[in-house]
């Protein structure tokens, strides 16, 4: 009888709670131990998830585990995640992979090598766990758009312009307005998903130019403020990206938190020279609109819902460790996505378009 995978996590906040339930739905896997900077959020979230204990450091996590999340904030990814390659464990980690691109090449190089060891890594883009993402793949994969002409991408939401998800002063909302809070602001929360996805379904990006603000946002007096409790709110919360892609398509990408009226659209529209694909997974992540063939010469749309759910990335990842076949999106994607995101910061202060690293 296999033993069961033993699971660990690192960072207990809002976004480890679907981890733990991901995992805990998966057979043969194991609750192991979990830590966080403040131990109480562990010991909680310990009890909560059915884990075996909280323990006080990545160490002790790292020896009670054969598989690690990692969902810190992003300013600890690259140390975390070189840590458990290093001490020979699976890994998962949390978009968006690193800060810079220093880190994502250590991580890269680290990858390699835990690859050629057996282990395997992840990263978390979370998007592919819809089934209208992976359908969206397949067709364009299959050819069945001709060539790509013209991508649109947005991911909007309203929360600095409304109290939709709260006041934007909450403390899980507080630190994505914040660099030394470890934001990289609008561009590395909602930005790397649309950047994945984009490329994932349309290709690669051959040059880019990204124009991003940073506004003063509403108190609750409404008056303007740049600072709140100590800390300047200077993280990017919009994002204008247009893509020059390798196959000659053209990509217009925007991201905003400011889209008053929008909870949360995550729409791509891609047009190829023999049909388009359309989709809103802020509507639904089960529903997937195609033109295609001879569809496209009366504008004429079928909608298909209630796609087929499709595993997520914890569930690929241990199937992956089981068969030893590679899992996706690996750590080198993180990286490759990392690339682009850095290019987009290059540009943002340059005004220039820059080609994405490679690594």
């Amino acid at each position: 009888m296999q033993q069961p995978i033993r699971i660990g996590i690192v960072g207990t906040g809002t976004m480890a709670n679907t981890h733990a339930q991901a995992y805990a739905a998966i057979a043969g896997v194991k609750l192991t131990a979990c830590q966080d900077i403040i131990p109480e959020k562990a010991r909680a979230f310990a009890a909560r998830h059915h884990f075996s204990h909280a323990v006080d450091t990545l160490d002790d996590v790292l020896g009670e585990c054969d598989l690690v999340s990692i969902v810190t904030p992003d300013a600890a990814h690259a140390e975390i995640t070189l840590a458990a390659l290093a001490a020979g464990k699976h890994v998962l980690c949390e978009k968006s992979l690193t800060v810079t691109m220093e880190e994502a090449k250590k991580v890269a190089t680290a990858a390699r090598r835990a690859g050629k060891r057996g282990q395997h890594h992840a990263v978390n883009f979370s998007k592919r766990n819809t089934p209208a993402i992976q359908r969206a793949m397949e067709i364009v994969g299959s050819g069945q758009l001709g060539e790509i002409r013209h991508v649109h991408g947005s991911y909007l939401q309203a929360w600095l312009a409304s109290r939709h998800f709260g006041a934007w002063t909450d403390a899980w909302l507080l630190w994505r307005l914040c660099t030394d809070m470890g934001s990289g602001g609008v561009l590395a929360d909602l930005g790397v998903h649309l950047l994945d996805y984009t490329t994932a379904i349309a290709g690669s990006v051959r040059a880019l130019r990204c124009t991003l603000r940073t506004y003063p946002k509403p108190d609750a007096n409404g008056k303007m403020v740049t600072k709140h409790a100590g800390h300047a709110l200077d993280a990017n919360d919009t994002a204008l990206i247009d893509l020059d892609m390798t196959n000659g398509a053209l990509a217009s990408l925007h991201t905003s938190r400011w889209c008053t009226g929008v909870g949360n659209s995550e729409r791509l529209d891609v047009h190829g020279t023999l049909g388009a694909i359309s989709l809103d997974l802020g509507i639904s992540g089960e529903r997937l609109r195609t033109c295609l063939g001879n569809d496209r010469h009366r504008n004429a749309w079928t909608t298909y819902e209630g796609l087929a759910p499709v595993p997520n990335v914890q569930q690929r990842l241990l199937a992956a460790i089981r068969s030893g076949a590679p899992a996706t999106p690996d750590l080198l994607r993180g990286v490759e996505v990392q690339g682009i995101m850095a290019a987009c910061m290059k540009s943002a202060s340059s005004g220039a378009w820059e080609k994405p690293a490679r690594v």
